[in-house]
């Protein structure tokens, strides 16, 4: 049966209550993150993902020829490739491999299979499938043998065991509580595991097509020995993991190290070609001299072939396993991959693969924890769209009844604005809740008539209703810079709150009706909101027909647009005035989706003001919208560091261009008792108005 909600909400619950939990988190993530970075300053990494990318298309493209060439040339070379349509199917071939391999084996004794990491045999359930058959399963990662031990499954695609502290691990193998003392243990419990197996399997990062080689990219040489000890040798990987050449593999050893451990190259890179030969005395061939006598390759589609002939999905096929998508990802770092993802695979790339191998219903309640950041595809090496590829799963998946109760309220605008106003008075009186306006934009706009230029304001419902100060601010600038200022009442919604709770119909509708109160209206049409004017110009096409191009075209974000007014003319500003230091917090859809860094930061500056950036803790404030409605201890979570991180500035102010930030930001300092003031861009540029 599919896990309720409840339950899952009690997991993510104790995720966040556990302090060794993230204790763990917190210093892998941030960790994998900085060593990531310090990994592609000397390395182009937007050259390096075009090219990879590039490939790994291309790949896809041919892939029912590359899998012909790859079976032939591993023939060639005494190997044989075995074809699984699905989970049962893998293991049965393996289980049959592995039997005929320990037929010789003296009566009574138990076989011994040795394994080095392996998704894609987590993937099938391999381990328990093989134990029912009688064998001892030995994992021979260290993380691995940590999660086997507790009888769990892999936290992070390439950190099984990340979710655990030493101390944690030292409990597991019971010895002390050191690094040394773990790593001794492992080696002594595991070397004669090594000698006994009669069968080692292993994944493959890659299987190059026009040699018939597998090659293992690993660090800890456990793979050297699963591979090399064991008579038999037995890879199985996806179709996806093909690769046309030599090259082609070269470019993924460019960017998969970097990307996944922050390391140039990783400790270990394993190319088998067939099983092993040598032909040293006179030149006689002879199999299996110093490793195994038969190498099988046991290929899996499992979902793979119908996520390849999925437009919005086939870009996943090109993931090279980086497990860079969890570290950038501020929700996993929360709550651990064992709570985001599916059961096997997790992180954002978890989201989009475990609906293709394991259902949809596996992974539904997980996919509601994405924030929708956009984090995941910035910092992909193959440029995965991630998050629209979510949003595609969740769009099909189960619906919370908080998440729809605000939909059907959010359609009907006239109800919305009466119970906003109502409930506008008691709001923000529960610590760390958002405040409503008391006196919405809309009631404090004022008519000119200015012999101007003319330009529409849209406020968006968050501006409008809860952060009016950012909509007045850019009413006063614009006044201020001779434009005849409007503002169109009949406007509500873009419909971004629905789209991201994966209701395209509603936001559909939303986006089309906030077109329509727009059309009339004069000059350029300027919102406050980043991530409204992203949704509406970028993301809406996604939703259904296209809004209105004409409003489309005339749509501006409020930054780049008071930028370009200063830069015509600084006289606008008092850019002389003193001031305090600013800390500025990049909204995601402001960073991300319309690739904006330099401009906000430049505008304040050219209004005077010295910016100052924050440091890293999480990418994301934790609003996202009814992200921050469904799951408010997670986006609690992620403010508190969001806080944390302006703390280490100094500032008492932090500015950013998004309403939805500010609201929660602001909430989130209430909560703390903080004496920080929250103001949007805008707000501090008007205060500078000369």
């Amino acid at each position: 049966m599919p896990e309720s909600r409840s339950h899952f909400s009690r997991r993510v619950n104790h995720a966040l209550d556990d302090p060794k939990l993230q204790k763990a988190l917190i210093g892998a993530m941030t960790g994998l993150r900085g060593r990531r970075n310090a990994a592609f300053e000397s390395f182009d990494f937007a050259k390096g993902r075009a090219e990879l990318k590039r490939r790994r298309q291309a790949n896809l493209e041919r892939l029912p020829e590359l899998l012909d060439q790859f079976a032939q040339r591993l023939a060639a070379a005494g190997g044989a490739v075995h074809l699984a349509k699905d989970a049962a199917e893998a293991c049965d071939i393996i289980g049959q491999l592995c039997w005929n391999a320990g037929s010789g084996l003296p009566s009574g004794r138990r076989m011994v299979v040795t394994k080095s990491k392996s998704m894609a045999t987590e993937e099938i359930g391999l381990n328990d499938y093989l134990e029912g058959l009688g064998m001892e399963v030995v994992e021979t990662d260290l993380g691995e043998r940590m999660v086997q031990l507790t009888h769990t499954h892999p936290s992070h695609l390439i950190a099984p065991a990340i979710h655990l502290t030493k101390e944690d691990a030292a409990k597991v193998f019971g010895t002390e509580p050191t690094v040394e003392a773990i790593q001794r243990h492992a080696r002594e419990s595991l070397r004669q595991k090594f000698i006994e197996a009669t069968v080692g399997i292993s994944g493959a990062n890659m299987a190059i097509a026009e040699t018939g080689t597998i090659v293992l990219v690993t660090n800890e040489g456990n793979a050297d020995l699963t591979t090399t000890l064991p008579p038999v040798h037995i890879a199985l990987f996806g179709i996806d993991k093909l690769v046309a050449s030599l090259d082609d593999a070269v470019a993924v050893l460019r960017m998969l190290p970097r990307s996944g451990t922050g390391q140039l190259i990783s400790s270990y890179v394993n190319w088998i070609t067939g099983p092993s030969r040598s032909a040293d005395i006179e030149q006689s061939l002879t199999i299996g001299v110093h490793g195994p006598r038969e190498l099988h390759c046991v290929i899996i589609d499992n979902g793979r072939e119908k996520m390849l002939l999925d437009p919005i999905f086939r870009d996943a096929m090109t993931c090279i396993r980086c497990g860079a998508c969890s570290n950038a990802c501020p929700p996993f770092m929360a709550v651990s991959g064992h709570q985001f993802g599916g059961h096997i695979y997790n992180g954002p790339i978890g989201l989009v693969l475990t609906p293709f191998h394991h259902g949809l219903e596996d992974a539904d309640l997980a996919n509601t924890l994405c924030v929708q950041c956009n984090a995941c595809q910035e910092i992909c090496p193959v440029e995965i769209p991630l998050p629209r590829q979510i949003l595609e799963h969740r769009r099909r998946g189960r619906k919370s009844l908080r998440k729809r109760a605000v939909l059907g309220l959010w359609t009907r605008p006239q109800l919305a604005d009466t119970l906003m106003r109502a409930a506008a008075p008691f709001s923000g009186l529960v610590p760390g809740t958002p405040k409503l306006a008391r006196t919405p934009f809309r009631d404090r706009v004022q008519e000119h008539h200015v012999d101007g230029e003319p330009l529409t304001i849209f406020a968006s419902c968050l501006a409008d209703r809860v952060w009016p100060e950012a909509a007045v601010a850019l009413e006063r600038i614009a006044t201020a810079a001779g434009f005849n200022v409007g503002f169109p009442k009949e406007q509500w919604c873009c419909g971004l709150v629905a789209a991201n709770a994966g209701d395209f119909k509603t936001a559909h509708k939303l986006t089309t009706t906030l077109a329509e109160s727009l059309r009339n209206s004069g000059g350029l049409i300027v919102t406050p909101s980043a991530s409204c004017f992203g949704a509406f110009t970028m993301d809406a096409p996604d939703w259904g027909a296209p809004p209105d191009e004409g409003v489309r075209e005339r749509m501006r974000d409020s930054t780049r647009f008071a930028l370009q007014l200063l830069d015509a003319n600084r006289n606008l500003v008092d850019g002389e005035r003193l001031s305090l230091k600013i800390a500025y917090h990049d909204s995601c859809q402001t960073l991300r989706q319309l690739g904006l860094k330099s401009e906000p930061r430049r505008l304040l500056e050219l209004a005077g003001y010295e910016v100052v950036d924050l440091p890293d803790i999480a990418n994301c404030c934790g609003f996202g919208g009814s992200f921050s409605l469904e799951w408010p201890r997670v986006a609690d979570r992620l403010a508190q560091w969001k806080l944390d991180a302006i703390a280490k500035t100094g500032c008492a102010v932090v500015a950013s261009d998004n309403p939805g930030c500010l609201m929660h930001i602001a909430a989130a300092a209430r909560k703390r008792g903080l004496e920080l003031r929250v103001a949007h861009v805008l707000e501090l540029v008007a205060e500078h108005l000369t």
